[in-house]
């Protein structure tokens, strides 16, 4: 076979990987980790949004008077499982020789590296499930982004290390050939599943997902052009748009944040690549039919699998 074909196969195995670690593990953060979490603290899951390929949020109702701590159990829940899933996934199959499962164990890094990332990064800028830790850390929260950071980045070398030496066995040629290979086949995979998730997300324009994953600073912002609106009005002054978008600019410079987000996400690649440099070499052999095909399921069974809760709920 030619390196397009052991490209493609390659392709095919990171996408439907993807695919269906997205999709099983939205399922598991949102109905086990938040609603799991929600429902053990005495509440009650009250709604469920699946996203198809992109996220998704679930509400839930405490027992009042509810605790902090069972606030914050409920906020984090997702996220924990995510962690405790990694782990066990690296040590269970830590020994394990074959393809599927160093598949499945850099699956487990991944899976950490978002969990992380999420974490780091929701807590900074103060979206998502990192929102309430922001709240009640206040300027402490640097400490915990900057952990949680460290250990997204410590996942992403260690996973590329043991993992992208073992696919560029997958591909014919030199080593500029093998990583060609999966430079191209990592492109389409993840290229896949950012459009398929981006693409839904504005389809749906779903608001209550985007304030979900709107940064505190935007929400500052926002509210406090409101404010200035309303007081121009009552001493009415009639506000031009020039006038209101020179407001909405000294604000905007006013809650300015370090962009933590792309730093780390920087961070994230070099620690992919100084993994990569480091990468275990593996054993040269095509990726098997059966296990594309056995990944194709699975990748099929778990969109399948979220449209029905998502449709169950809706």
């Amino acid at each position: 076979m030619t390196w397009w074909v052991h490209t493609a196969r390659l392709a095919s195995i990171l996408a439907g990987v993807g695919l269906a670690t997205t999709r099983l593990g939205l399922v598991a953060h949102e109905l086990i980790g938040h609603g799991g979490t929600a429902i053990a603290c005495g509440g009650t899951v009250t709604d469920v949004r699946l996203f198809w390929f992109a996220g998704g949020w679930i509400r839930y109702d405490l027992p009042h008077p509810y605790t902090l701590s069972s606030r914050l159990a409920v906020s984090l829940g997702g996220i924990a499982l995510e962690l405790a899933v990694d782990v066990v996934l690296w040590v269970v199959l830590a020994r394990r020789a074959s393809l599927a499962a160093k598949l499945v164990r850099a699956t487990g890094a991944a899976i950490a590296i978002h969990a992380a990332w999420y974490l780091a990064v929701g807590t900074y800028h103060g979206f998502g499930d990192g929102w309430l830790v922001r709240q009640v850390l206040g300027e402490r929260r640097y400490a915990v982004a900057i952990a949680a950071g460290l250990v997204g980045l410590a996942f992403a070398y260690f996973g590329a290390r043991a993992i992208l030496g073992v696919l560029a066995a997958a591909i014919p040629g030199d080593r500029r050939a093998r990583i060609a290979g999966v430079l191209v086949a990592a492109a389409f995979a993840g290229g896949l599943q950012a459009a398929l998730a981006v693409g839904e997300v504005r389809v749906r324009g779903d608001t209550t997902y985007g304030a979900i994953m709107q940064p505190e600073s935007d929400r500052l912002i926002a509210k406090e052009l409101a404010q200035w609106d309303e007081e121009q009005r009552a001493r009415g002054v009639q506000v031009d748009e020039a006038a209101r978008r020179a407001r909405e600019a000294a604000l905007a410079a006013q809650h300015r944040e370090l962009p933590f987000a792309y730093i780390l996400g920087g961070l994230t690649l070099l620690a992919i690549l100084a993994g990569a440099w480091r990468a275990r070499p593996g054993t040269a052999s095509a990726i098997p039919t059966r296990l594309l095909v056995i990944v194709a399921a699975i990748a099929l069974w778990s969109v399948a699998l979220v449209i029905a809760i998502d449709a169950a709920f809706a």
